[in-house]
C-alpha cells in the first residue's frame, strides 16, 4: 500500500474516532443537563411542558414567533398557578405574587433579560440597571422630570401634539361622510414619538407631519424583540446566537443606538436650557461633584430607554383604546356623554379638576390597560441569597420568578368574564368596594414597586387628554385589523405580539367629525 494512502486512511479513522468522541460527549453532556433539570434541580416539583423544564430554546423559540404571552397563558390554564416556563423561571399566576416579588424590600433582582440590554449597550439605564444600588442612584437623577409640577410645566407641550394629531384625523379624505381614516398603530406611534421628542431632546421630530423620522418607530420595536431573544437563554446571549436566529432585530436595535447617541449629542451641544428629560440628565453629579453621566455609553443607555419607554408603550395602550372603543359601541356613547357634558369645548380638555372627574375615562383606560398591557408577558426576578417566600412557596437563591402580565389580567378570579372588554369592572357603583378592589389587587401593566415605570404619569395625562378630545369631536368607526386570531372567534381582544415591549398593527378607524348642534 503506497505511504500517501496509509496516512489518508489514518486520517480517515482518527477523524471518524474523534467525530465519534464529539457525538457521545455532546450526548453525554445533553443527558446529565436534563437528569439534573428534570429530576435534582430545586424547580423540578413544579409542572410544565417537559421541553420547557429542559431548555431555554421553547422559550426562545416563542419569543422569535411573538406569542410567549400567549403560551404562558395557554401554560396556566393547562398546569395552574405555578408554572415552570423555562428550567430555572417559574411563572406565578396570583395577585399576591405581585408584592411578594416586584415589591420594596423583596430579594431579588432584576433577571437574565435586562443583561441583553446592557451587552448591547455597554451601560446600564434606569430600566436596566440589575443593581439595586445604582438603579435607585439612576432614579433619583430622573425622578424631578417626572413629577407633578415638572408634568404641569411641560403640559403645554404635549397638548401641542395632540392639537396636531387631531388636525390630522380632522382632515377629511372622503368629503361625501366627512370623514379621514388610517393605521392608529402607525399615527398613534407618530404623536407620543413627537410628544417624546419634545420633552426629552427638546427636538421636533414631526411625524405626524412629515415622513422624515417615521422610520425610527420600526426601530424601537425591533430593538425590544432582540434583547427579549438575546435575554431568553443566557447559552444565546454568551455566544451572540441572536445574531443568528434573528439578524434583522439586531440591525435595527443597532440603528436604534446610533440613533439615540446622535440625539443626545445633539442635545448635549444645544445652548437652550428647557428643562426637558436630559437636562437633568446632563446637570446630575455625584457626591464628590463629579458629572453622574460623564460617560458617553450611560448617556447613550439612558437615551435609548427614554425613545423606547417615552414613545411605544404609551402607542400601544392609544391604538388600543381606539380599538376597543370603536368596537364596543356602548362603550363609545357612554364615554362620549361623560365627556361632551364634562367639558364646554375641546380646548377645555386638558389636566386638572374636570379631567380627573371623568370616572367613565378613567375605567376605560384602565380596562384597556388590562386587556392589552404595552408588555405582555412577564418581568423576571432572580432571587438573591437567603431565598424568597412567594405565596407559600419558598425559593432558593439564583432561580428566577415572575408574574405573566397579560395571563394574570385575564385570570377570573380577579377579573369575572376576563376577555369581555367591560370598564364597568373598575367602578364601585357598578360592581362594588371588592369588586373595584379585587380588580386592583392583580392589575399591574407598569410594575411595582420601586422599579414601576417612571412615566407612568406622563402615560395617564397623554392617553386621557388625546381619548377625550377625539370623543368630544368625532364619532369612531372600526374598520379593519388589530383583531387577535389565536383566542377564539367569539373574542374580541386587540392583536399584541410580545417582543418584551408589544408589537402592534392595527386598527384602521374611521374619524367621523360630530355634528356640533
Amino acid at each position: 500500500m503506497p505511504l500517501d494512502n496509509g496516512f489518508h486512511l489514518y486520517a480517515i479513522i482518527s477523524m471518524s474516532w474523534l467525530t465519534t468522541v464529539i457525538c457521545i460527549s455532546i450526548f453525554l453532556y445533553v443527558s446529565a443537563i436534563s437528569v439534573y433539570r428534570l429530576w435534582l434541580h430545586p424547580l423540578r416539583k413544579y409542572p410544565g411542558p417537559l421541553i420547557a423544564r429542559v431548555t431555554n430554546l421553547y422559550v426562545v423559540y416563542h419569543a422569535i414567533k411573538g406569542d410567549r404571552h400567549l403560551l404562558v397563558y395557554k401554560l396556566h390554564q393547562t398546569y395552574g398557578d405555578f408554572v415552570r416556563v423555562s428550567p430555572n423561571t417559574v411563572s406565578i399566576n396570583q395577585a399576591c405574587a405581585i408584592k411578594e416579588i416586584y415589591g420594596v424590600g423583596s430579594n431579588v433582582q432584576k433577571g437574565h433579560v435586562y443583561r441583553a440590554s446592557i451587552a448591547q449597550v455597554g451601560a446600564a439605564s434606569t430600566f436596566s440597571s440589575i443593581d439595586k444600588i445604582a438603579h435607585g442612584h439612576k432614579r433619583r437623577i430622573l425622578a424631578p422630570a417626572f413629577t407633578e409640577a415638572a408634568l404641569a410645566a411641560m403640559e403645554k407641550y404635549v397638548l401641542d401634539h395632540i392639537c396636531t394629531f387631531i388636525d390630522v384625523i380632522s382632515s377629511p379624505q372622503d368629503d361625501r361622510n366627512n370623514s379621514w381614516s388610517g393605521d392608529l398603530a402607525l399615527w398613534c406611534n407618530y404623536l407620543t414619538f413627537d410628544v417624546m421628542g419634545d420633552l426629552a431632546f427638546n427636538k421636533q421630530f414631526n411625524m405626524l407631519t412629515e415622513g422624515t423620522n417615521r422610520y425610527v418607530p420600526s426601530l424601537i420595536d425591533m430593538n425590544a424583540h432582540r434583547q427579549l431573544i438575546a435575554g431568553s437563554s443566557p447559552f444565546v446571549l454568551k455566544w451572540g446566537l441572536d445574531r443568528i436566529l434573528s439578524p434583522k432585530t439586531v440591525a435595527g436595535g443597532k440603528k436604534l443606538m446610533l440613533f439615540a447617541q446622535s440625539q443626545a449629542q445633539q442635545r448635549f451641544q444645544a445652548d437652550e436650557e428647557k428643562k426637558d428629560f436630559l437636562y437633568y440628565l446632563f446637570g446630575a453629579t455625584n457626591k464628590d461633584g463629579s458629572p453622574a453621566y460623564s460617560d458617553p455609553k450611560d448617556v447613550a443607555a439612558e437615551t435609548r430607554q427614554l425613545i423606547v419607554a417615552g414613545s411605544d408603550t404609551t402607542a400601544t395602550q392609544m391604538a388600543a383604546n381606539f380599538f376597543y372603543i370603536s368596537t364596543n359601541p356602548n362603550v363609545q356613547a357612554k364615554l362620549a356623554s361623560e365627556i361632551r357634558s364634562t367639558f364646554n369645548s375641546v380646548d377645555d380638555i386638558r389636566t386638572g379638576s374636570a379631567l380627573n372627574k371623568c370616572t367613565y375615562l378613567k375605567a376605560v383606560v384602565e380596562e384597556t390597560l388590562r386587556m392589552s398591557p404595552s408588555v405582555p408577558g412577564f418581568l423576571p426576578r432572580e432571587v438573591l441569597a437567603g431565598g424568597i417566600t412567594v405565596a407559600g412557596h419558598t425559593f432558593p437563591k439564583g432561580v428566577e420568578l415572575a408574574v405573566p402580565i397579560y395571563t394574570i389580567h385575564h385570570n377570573p378570579e380577579y377579573y369575572p368574564s376576563p376577555h369581555k372588554y367591560d370598564p364597568e369592572r373598575w367602578i364601585e357603583s357598578s360592581v362594588g368596594h371588592d369588586g373595584v378592589a379585587r380588580a386592583w389587587s392583580a392589575f399591574h401593566p407598569f410594575s411595582y414597586g420601586t422599579r414601576q415605570c417612571i412615566g407612568k404619569r406622563l402615560a395617564y395625562t397623554e392617553l386621557w387628554i388625546t381619548i377625550a378630545r377625539a370623543i368630544w369631536l368625532f364619532d369612531f368607526h372600526y374598520v379593519s385589523g388589530g383583531m387577535e386570531d389565536k383566542l377564539g372567534d367569539s373574542i374580541v381582544e386587540y392583536k399584541l405580539m410580545d417582543h418584551f415591549a408589544a408589537a402592534r398593527s392595527g386598527p384602521v378607524v374611521r374619524f367621523q367629525k360630530k355634528s356640533m348642534s
